[in-house]
């Protein structure tokens, strides 16, 4: 039996977090004149500074730390995956990101959870 809360809303809410990451690293690097990789790269120490700055202070005390690593760590192994996926050929360098959207898009609107 899941945890409370692990519902299709729940799991939808994460996967447009992850996509949402996705499109605004697009944004933020579109006009740098770095490589995908570079560009994913940046958005890892972006986010996770982000993340294990700023949580504490918006959740007062309601995560722990751990939980804080936790948000982080999710984060930064969506990119990981995806500049792997640049690395052994699996997504082409300079479309990896948008082919990511296309995917979480689809995804989303096909993803059904199963209730038992």
């Amino acid at each position: 039996m899941p945890p409370s809360g692990f519902s299709q809303d729940a799991i939808n809410g994460l996967l447009t977090f992850v996509k949402s990451t996705y499109e605004n690293t697009l944004d933020r690097y579109r006009h740098e004149n770095i490589s995908e990789r570079e560009h994913l790269d940046a958005s890892i120490e972006y986010l996770e500074g982000i993340v294990k700055t700023s949580t504490p202070l918006a959740l007062n005390g309601t995560v722990s730390r751990e939980g804080i690593d936790g948000l982080a760590k999710f984060v930064s192994v969506n990119f990981r995956d995806l500049i792997a996926e640049i690395s052994q050929g699996k997504k082409r360098e300079g479309e990896a990101i948008r082919t990511e959207l296309e995917n979480i898009g689809d995804y989303l609107a096909q993803f059904k959870l199963e209730e038992k």
